[in-house]
C-alpha cells in the first residue's frame, strides 16, 4: 500500500481535496434549498441532475481525452466545476440549480474517468487491487472531512461556496503539477447495455439498485435532515 501511496500520491492527495469539494457542497444545497424555501419536491429535481450530467460524462470524455489528452480535459472540467460552485448562491433559483447541477455532475464524471484512467496506468497486476483500494479511502475520507466544514460558515452565506470553490480550484495543482507521465488513451471498442447485461446480469442490476440507494443518499439525506428540524 505504502509503494502505491508513493508512486501515485499527487493523484490521491487531488482526490482527497477534491471529494471535500464535492462532498460538502452535496450537503450545503440540501440545507441552503430550505434556507432559500425550495420544496422537497424542487430539492429531488435539483439533487437528481447531478446523476444526469454524470451518466453523460461516463459517455462524453473517452472521447475528448482522446482528442486533447488528460492533462487538458483535466484541467478543463476542474475550472468549470470551480466556476459553477461560485454561481450556486448568486443566482437561487432551483432550474439554474438543476442546470448547474448537470454541468456539476458531468464535469465530476469527467474527472473520475480521467483521474481513473491516470491510476489505473501506474498500477500493475500485483497491486491495482491495493491502488483501486487506497483510491476508494481517499474519495471517503474526503467526504467525511467535508461534513465538519458545514460549521465553519453560515449555510445562508456565499463563505462555504467559496471555500468549495477554492478546495476544487487547489486539488488539481498536485496533480497537473505532478512529475508522473500522462497514460495513452487506447481507442476501445464501445458495449451496449444489452452486451453489458449479457456479460454481467448479476452486476448490472446490483449497480442499478446500488446507484439508486446511492443517490437517495447523497442526495436527498441533508434535505431530510431539515425538514424534521435537524440543526
Amino acid at each position: 500500500m505504502l509503494q502505491v501511496l508513493s508512486s501515485s500520491w499527487a493523484l490521491m492527495l487531488g482526490m482527497m481535496l477534491l471529494m471535500v469539494g464535492n462532498g460538502l457542497q452535496g450537503t450545503l444545497l440540501g440545507v441552503r434549498g430550505d434556507i432559500e424555501g425550495f420544496s422537497p419536491f424542487a430539492m429531488s429535481i435539483v439533487m437528481s441532475a447531478y446523476f444526469v450530467g454524470f451518466l453523460g460524462g461516463s459517455r462524453m470524455t473517452p472521447t475528448m481525452i482522446r482528442r486533447v489528452g488528460h492533462v487538458r480535459v483535466f484541467a478543463a472540467l476542474g475550472s468549470f466545476i470551480s466556476a459553477v460552485l461560485i454561481l450556486y448562491p448568486t443566482w437561487t433559483d432551483p432550474w439554474a440549480w438543476t442546470f448547474m447541477r448537470v454541468i456539476i455532475g458531468f464535469c465530476f464524471s469527467g474527472v473520475y474517468v480521467t483521474a481513473e484512467s491516470w491510476l489505473n496506468n501506474s498500477a500493475d497486476n500485483q497491486n491495482r487491487g491495493k491502488a483501486l483500494s487506497l483510491y476508494m479511502i481517499m474519495q471517503m475520507l474526503g467526504i467525511i472531512i467535508a461534513q465538519a466544514l458545514l460549521l465553519v460558515a453560515d449555510p445562508g452565506g456565499y463563505v462555504l461556496f467559496v471555500i468549495i470553490s477554492v478546495l476544487v480550484s487547489v486539488s488539481f495543482a498536485p496533480i497537473l503539477l505532478s512529475v508522473s507521465p500522462t497514460p495513452a488513451f487506447e481507442a476501445t471498442k464501445p458495449k451496449t447495455l444489452r452486451e453489458i447485461m449479457e456479460i454481467s446480469p448479476l452486476g448490472c442490476v446490483g449497480m442499478f439498485l446500488l446507484g439508486g440507494v446511492f443517490a437517495a443518499q447523497f442526495g436527498m439525506s441533508a434535505v431530510y435532515g431539515t425538514q424534521v428540524g435537524l440543526t
